[in-house]
């Protein structure tokens, strides 16, 4: 199978950054993606920068529940526990009460993952030391070993959305541990891969907000129904929309091992019928203005594969096209090319 695992780390840095919207973070501004031999060098170094923000800024306290044997009752009395402990005895009682506290799960992962890099041997002694001088500001926070479960747990709202760059950081980080101990699953490339797609996209949308002047959203897409019943009807929710005055772009971005179907070994290969049955849709059911012209993209992210997505399609009067970009080359060539394909459709 072909992979999709050519990107330079540089252009790495750059999807992360317009993903995350750190650009225009001071702490960033004379950061160089090209210093780094590997992967793992570039995230730690992001987190040797970002850890230190955080830390100024105060680290989140939430609500935990706390369940406590103690003499002094504070919260709620748990009969059943303090019986089964012969609480009594020793006058003692089982409590349960809520603490506003730092021992939250979003500082548990950053702790974890210092305390791997302040020991970790590649490192240099002095981002070693830089590490675990880290550490003495998360002497509240529990130690938990880091597994991909804990991931699985983290919720974002307004309150923590200051940590959700980091706490990637600190996945794309983990996720590169278990590669080079060998220790992940068979299912490992899959979840990989769909990582990777959700930064894609992230990228692809943020890039756009920011370098050009179009309105950028990603609207939902109601379904053209005639009597009225949308009932066990999927959401439409577009990756990317891309407007300017009367002329409607609407991306669909995708980011796969192989880009084109293939019934069998050196046969023909073929559109995917799923991808592009789904931009067709996008884009008829938009519910378009009297002279707003609407086209649809599937945008690809090139594979080493030697075919290639390149079509364009007149299909009921939209134009629809199936686009690969190239994420190996040059990141200012990467601009100008994701530039000139909406110039396209929307000058």
């Amino acid at each position: 199978m072909q992979t999709n695992d050519a990107i330079p780390i540089k252009n790495v840095y750059y999807m992360l950054a317009y993903a995350y919207q750190i650009l225009s973070f001071s702490e960033f501004k004379n950061f160089s993606a090209e210093d780094f031999e590997n992967i793992k060098d570039l995230y730690s170094e992001i987190l040797l920068i970002g850890v230190p923000v955080l830390i100024r800024s105060g680290l989140l306290k939430d609500y935990i529940r706390v369940n406590e044997r103690t003499s002094v009752i504070r919260g709620k009395i748990d009969i059943n526990s303090s019986v089964k402990q012969n609480s009594l005895v020793d006058k003692k009682l089982v409590t349960i009460y809520d603490e506003f506290s730092e021992d939250i799960l979003l500082n548990q992962i950053l702790k974890a993952t210092i305390l791997y890099l302040s020991n970790f041997p590649k490192l240099t002694k002095d981002k070693r030391k830089k590490f675990y001088g880290f550490l003495v500001y998360f002497s509240n926070v529990s130690d938990v070993k880091l597994n991909l479960n804990l991931w699985k747990n983290v919720q974002y709202n307004r309150q923590n959305t200051r940590y959700q760059f980091l706490i990637d950081i600190c996945h794309l980080l983990y996720k590169e541990m278990l590669i080079s101990d060998g220790d992940f699953s068979n299912d490992y490339s899959l979840e990989d891969e769909q990582r990777l797609s959700s930064l894609y996209e992230k990228f692809i949308f943020a890039f756009y907000k920011r370098e050009t002047q179009y309105d950028v959203t990603h609207p939902q897409i109601p379904w053209k129904v005639d009597n009225g019943i949308y009932d066990a009807l999927p959401i439409m929710q577009t990756d990317i929309m891309v407007q300017n005055q009367n002329k409607t772009l609407i991306i669909d971005t995708k980011f796969y091992s192989e880009n084109m179907a293939k019934r069998f070994e050196g046969g023909v290969a073929k559109q995917k019928s799923a991808n592009l049955y789904q931009i067709f849709a996008y884009v008829n059911n938009w519910q378009a203005k009297f002279d707003e012209t609407v086209s649809g993209m599937l945008l690809y992210a090139k594979t080493h594969s030697e075919e290639q997505p390149n079509h364009h399609y007149e299909i009921n009067g939209n134009n629809i096209s199936i686009i690969t970009i190239d994420l190996n080359c040059d990141f200012e060539e990467i601009k100008k090319n994701l530039l000139t394909l909406v110039a396209k459709f929307l000058k």
